[in-house]
């Protein structure tokens, strides 16, 4: 079975999932934020647009590289898609792992589709806080190559969401990996098996990837 990473696909679910949001949110079984929940979320993004365009100016900036391929019973690589950096905070985090719990509470099997899509939701909120924020072009993208190999330049120093990714016929891998940016190039990234933010079923009716 081939499979291939999708990140064209990723960045327009970045966008065209901002319209699902109120329709999500009517379906949602759990209290909406409350207004100092909406602030604290709100100040945090700042604070962390803040550091790391300051780090920017400042010429605190390093290289970021990585590869990303999976065991599928032999090594199958992100080969020649999009692999993006989002400035991440504590609570974006947080939110995140509690997809990742269960997924893995689930003994790693794969999620309903609508667990996909609330991770995306959560990823394009952010995208739209950073650009409120006044730090759009902090977002970053890179290209893999065919051995799934990418290498982000420039990037500031501060703390960072490593987003990627994979699909196949039946499901969809995720990875929304936290990276900590410091004074040196950190050592080289690997999206795997190991560190995959969750597994959900393809939406039915998807054509299959070629």
């Amino acid at each position: 079975m081939k499979t291939r990473l999708n990140g064209r696909r990723m960045v327009v679910a970045l966008a065209t999932l901002l319209l699902g949001l109120s329709a999500c949110a009517g379906r949602a079984t759990t209290a909406p934020p409350s207004a100092e929940q909406q602030a604290e979320k709100r100040d945090g993004v700042q604070l962390a647009v803040k550091e790391l365009l300051a780090n920017q100016a400042a010429g605190r900036v390093r290289a970021v590289s990585g590869v990303g391929f999976v065991l599928a019973p032999i090594a199958v690589f992100l080969a020649n898609g999009e692999v993006s950096l989002i400035p991440s905070s504590p609570d974006l985090e947080s939110e995140l792992a509690r997809l990742q719990r269960q997924w893995l509470a689930g003994r790693r099997q794969p999620l309903p589709f609508e667990a996909f899509k609330s991770a995306f939701i959560l990823l394009t909120k952010r995208r739209a806080a950073v650009g409120q924020a006044g730090g759009e072009t902090l977002i970053r993208f890179a290209k893999t190559d065919e051995k799934g190999r990418f290498t982000f330049e420039q990037v500031p120093e501060g703390q960072w969401l490593l987003v990627a990714d994979m699909n196949s016929p039946v499901s969809i891998l995720l990875w929304a990996v936290p990276v900590r940016v410091g004074p040196q190039d950190p050592p080289p990234l690997f999206l795997g098996e190991g560190n995959l933010l969750l597994e959900a079923l393809a939406p039915q009716g998807a054509p299959p990837t070629p």
